[in-house]
């Protein structure tokens, strides 16, 4: 989890006082634990008092007062970039990439501790700014980053920062005494009852109101930890799933074993029949199967799911499908051949192995089909609705993921998925 800096990695502001005698006089309570000072230049900066020490942040510019990239935020850098971009008309071939949005990540997590800590001293004009900051900047990466997943990345957060700058911007008003203003804004857009104003104008009650709808948002700020392991883990009639810091529990469903084995195997194809087959031998819990019908068994279940038992059947889509991955995997063997590869020249023999044992099971004497092709229509049609109805369900939970699966799951004859390569997840089963 990315963290505000610690007192250890702190370069204090050179301050009036000692520091040893403020730390004293100054014992660390959670409730009362963030206070302004000024240093021996008289510019004010944030003290946050913990339980080993102390935490500092500047009250302007960026938090930690560093300048990056020889400008004031690494936002900045890289606005300045795209309008550099524009000037030149090649707006178009701007973007962020991924070592990019992780600098805009720790900056952008900085400046979201930055505007609790201005909440709880009630410095609502720079709450107000900072807010605004933040909201820029997860627009800009939204419509500049290179990878999905990163697109996304920070923009669960947008509503709490949204709602919590709205809340300044009332507040700000109830300083300036527009009462009928601020309980517009409250009412229209952070969604407070009217029912504050039932009995006359009353700044307190307003004020009081504000603050609370953004106590859950101010107590428990969002984390991000990209680097963490993910789990895709089943338990009995449930699925355990972990992705950046975020977990859920679903209910067993076939879409989800599609998926597991997806995710086992990163950039290979995988044609339906083959996730047929992987959903025979998945344990089905007994949600999945009709009370009439727990004892008819896996295969007639997945003739239900529309999972057709007649065999792999190809198509002409099909097979020219077949026919491509074949010779992309030739060339992969080859390569791998060239450059002493075993570990690649296994998985590509492997891969070319299954292909012929299943085109010798779908073609017979002459190369005739053994079978209607609308079989294999109807599997890649099932396979498919379930895949998309897992990755649904997923994202209600954990949006993040949800976008990233949609990203990077490919359906059809042949599904996969196909990690961005600077974004690659390691996956726990």
């Amino acid at each position: 989890m990315l963290q505000p800096r610690t007192h250890k990695e702190v370069h204090f502001t050179r301050l009036p006082f000692s520091l040893r005698s403020l730390l004293d006089s100054w014992h660390y309570d959670p409730e009362n634990n963030v206070r302004l000072a000024r240093g021996i230049d008289g510019r004010e900066i944030i003290l946050v008092r913990q339980p080993m020490g102390l935490e500092q942040y500047e009250i302007d510019g960026r938090p930690d007062g560093r300048r990056v990239h020889a400008m004031e935020s690494v936002f900045d850098f890289h606005r300045a970039r795209f309008d550099a971009a524009k000037q030149s008309n090649a707006a178009d071939a701007f973007d962020l990439s991924a070592e990019d949005c992780v600098e805009l990540f720790h900056e952008g997590i900085s400046y979201h501790h930055r505007l609790i800590l201005l909440f709880r001293l009630k410095d609502w004009t720079r709450v107000e700014r900072d807010g605004a900051h933040i909201l820029r900047l997860i627009e800009f990466i939204k419509q500049h980053a290179r990878c999905e997943e990163d697109r996304v990345q920070l923009h669960q957060w947008r509503p709490n920062i949204a709602r919590i700058n709205a809340v300044a911007q009332a507040m700000i008003l109830l300083e300036k005494c527009h009462y009928q203003d601020a309980l517009e804004l409250a009412c229209g857009t952070i969604g407070i009852s009217e029912t504050v104003a039932d009995n006359g104008p009353d700044r307190g009650n307003l004020a009081e109101a504000l603050i609370e709808s953004v106590r859950e948002s101010v107590a428990n700020p969002p984390t991000l930890r990209m680097h963490e392991e993910s789990l895709f883990l089943r338990h009995d009639d449930y699925w355990m799933i972990r992705y950046h810091g975020h977990a859920a529990f679903l209910k067993s469903m076939r879409g989800l074993c599609c998926l597991a084995v997806l995710l086992r195997n990163p950039g290979r194809e995988f044609h339906v029949s083959e996730l047929v087959a992987s959903l025979r031998e998945a344990p089905i819990s007994t949600s999945e199967v009709p009370a009439r019908g727990r004892l008819r068994g896996l295969e007639d279940q997945l003739v239900a799911a529309g999972f057709s038992d007649a065999g792999p059947v190809l198509d002409a889509k099909a097979k020219a499908q077949y026919k491509r991955r074949l010779n992309d995997l030739r060339q992969d063997l080859s390569e791998a051949e060239k450059f002493s590869d075993l570990g690649r020249a296994v998985k590509a023999q492997d891969e070319m192995h299954a292909i012929a044992r299943h085109l010798a099971s779908a073609v017979g004497l002459g190369g005739r089909d053994r079978r209607s092709g609308s079989e294999a229509e109807r599997a890649r049609s099932a396979v498919t609705k379930c895949i998309k109805n897992a990755i649904q369900k997923i994202g209600d939970t954990i949006p993040s993921l949800g976008y990233h699966l949609a990203a990077r799951i490919k359906t059809g004859y042949f599904c996969s998925y196909n990690p961005h390569r600077d974004r690659p997840v390691a996956w726990k089963f």
